[in-house]
C-alpha cells in the first residue's frame, strides 16, 4: 500500500505543474507575412473603431463584398477602403432600399481600392485608381488643401473629403470620408448582328451611288443645254444670211 499511495502523491503534485505551464505559454504568433485585418470580424472591427460603423454593417451583411475585401488584402497591392461616415450612410439609406442586392454590393465594392495607398501618397499626386467593382475609376485629387474622392471623369455631384486617417498600413489603408460615392452608370454594349453593319454600309453606297448618278444626269443636260444654245445660233446665223442674199437677188432681177 506505502508504494502506491506514494505513487498517487506524485500524480497529484505532477498536475497542477503540467496546468502553470500550459497558462504561462505566450499566445501563437500569427503566421510571417500575414497581414493583422485577416479575418473579416477584425475587418468588420476595424472599420467600425473608425467611425464607420454602418458601412461595415452593410460589408457584413452584403454577401461577396466582406469577402472580396479579405481576398484583395492578402493580395500583394493590399487594399484601401474609402469608408463613409455613419452620417453619410444614414442619407444614403433610402436610396440604397432602392437599389438590387447586386447593385448595392457594387455600390459598397466601389469605396475599395486595388491597392493599399498610402496617406502620403495621397497626398502627392493625381491618380486615377481601379474600384474593386471592376469596372469603375475613381479619381483622387487635391482642393484646397484636402484630398478629394470623385467619380472619373471627376463630377462635383459625386464626390467625398477625406476627413480622417483611420489605418494606414502595408496591406491595408483605411480613410474616413463625408459622403458615399456613386458609381457611373453603365452603358450597355449593344449586340452588333449582321445587318447592323451592312444596313448601313448598304444606304452609304446607295447614297454615293445616287449622287453619282445625279452628277452624270447634270453633265447630260449641261451639254444638251450647250448644244441647244449653238443649234439655236446656228439658225439664227442661217435666217439672217438668207434675209440678206433675197433682196439682193431680187434686185438683179
Amino acid at each position: 500500500m506505502a508504494p502506491l499511495a506514494i505513487a498517487s502523491c506524485s500524480i497529484l503534485l505532477l498536475v497542477p505543474c503540467a496546468q502553470g505551464q500550459g497558462q504561462g505559454q505566450p499566445p501563437e504568433a500569427p503566421e510571417e507575412g500575414q497581414p493583422p485585418e485577416a479575418s473579416e470580424d477584425a475587418l468588420t472591427m476595424r472599420l467600425s473603431e473608425g467611425g464607420c460603423g454602418a458601412f461595415a454593417g452593410l460589408v457584413a451583411a452584403t454577401a461577396g463584398v466582406g469577402e472580396a475585401f479579405h481576398k484583395q488584402i492578402g493580395s500583394d497591392l493590399g487594399l484601401t477602403i474609402l469608408c463613409p461616415d455613419d452620417q453619410a450612410v444614414a442619407a444614403f439609406i433610402p436610396r440604397l432600399n432602392d437599389l438590387t442586392v447586386d447593385e448595392q454590393g457594387v455600390v459598397l465594392l466601389y469605396h475599395g481600392l486595388t491597392m493599399a495607398y498610402s496617406q502620403e501618397l495621397l497626398r502627392l499626386v493625381k491618380l486615377e485608381v481601379s474600384t474593386l467593382d471592376g469596372e469603375q475609376m475613381l479619381t483622387i485629387r487635391h482642393h484646397g488643401g484636402r484630398v478629394i474622392v470623385s467619380s472619373s471623369p471627376p463630377s462635383s455631384r459625386n464626390e467625398a473629403r477625406i476627413t480622417k486617417t483611420v489605418v494606414d498600413d502595408v496591406h491595408l489603408a483605411i480613410y474616413l470620408i463625408d459622403a458615399v460615392l456613386i458609381p457611373t452608370e453603365r452603358k450597355p454594349n449593344p449586340d452588333f448582328s449582321f445587318w447592323d453593319v451592312v444596313l448601313p454600309l448598304g444606304l452609304v453606297v446607295i447614297g454615293l451611288s445616287a449622287l453619282f448618278l445625279l452628277w452624270h444626269a447634270l453633265v447630260y443636260i449641261c451639254s444638251l443645254a450647250c448644244r441647244l444654245r449653238r443649234w439655236c445660233k446656228d439658225r439664227a446665223a442661217a435666217y439672217a444670211t438668207a434675209a440678206r442674199v433675197t433682196p439682193q437677188g431680187q434686185g438683179q432681177q
